[in-house]
């Protein structure tokens, strides 16, 4: 008798766990930024060909860091789809400043490539009155042509940090894209800043 007890209040939990809204799981996407940088007046075709992601922070769920060694997978909120993958339109879009941005699958050969390399991607809560979205990225663009990879024209890392005005998946989804924009921002003041210093030359 105590077992079927058991049995029937355990099934009565996960049956108030299922539907409940706070169990809900939720998944997101980055926005396109509505103010890419700049597109280049040069005639330079380049294709985004490799998006990697560190090992802490390549699953689907988002990642909090609670404090300098550690953090947290939330179970409920995440990713549409792998990140690198999310990552690949938004990445496109910011690579104008540097030429013409080619499709993946196009049958362009292009002058130049980019590599990223995304080194922190997380909700920064190691102060919890003062949440923060964290994004690093590692940018890579180099010419080539038939006879494979040549000169690197520009490297960069690039971090930023968003406040959020609370401790909520949406709030740190609306964080990385705010990091996202102000990376690629400074990417492409860089970029241009270091051309205007060659053609000057």
């Amino acid at each position: 008798m105590r077992t079927v007890a058991l049995m029937a209040v355990w099934c009565a939990l996960l049956c108030g766990c299922a539907s409940g809204l706070d169990w809900k799981r939720q998944d997101f996407a980055f926005a396109t930024p509505d103010d890419p940088p700049a597109a280049s007046a040069e005639t330079n075709t380049i294709a985004l060909t490799r998006i990697t992601i560190s090992p802490l922070f390549q699953d689907r769920s988002f990642t909090y860091r609670t404090g300098d060694h550690a953090y947290e997978q939330d179970p409920y909120a995440g990713f549409l789809v792998p990140p690198e993958r999310a990552l690949a339109e938004p990445l496109r879009a910011g690579l104008e400043v540097f030429g013409h941005v080619l499709e993946p699958g196009s049958a362009l050969s292009p002058a130049l490539v980019a590599e990223v390399s995304v080194n922190e991607l997380y909700g920064d809560f190691r102060k919890p009155d003062q949440p923060a979205g964290a994004m690093q990225l590692h940018l890579i663009v180099y010419k080539t042509d038939v006879e494979g990879p040549g000169r690197v024209v520009f490297d960069k890392v690039c971090s930023h940090e968003t406040p959020m005005p609370r401790k909520t998946p949406d709030a740190l989804m609306a964080a990385w894209d705010a990091d996202l924009r102000e990376i690629l921002q400074q990417i492409s003041s860089d970029y241009a800043k270091a051309n205007s210093h060659d053609s000057g030359r």
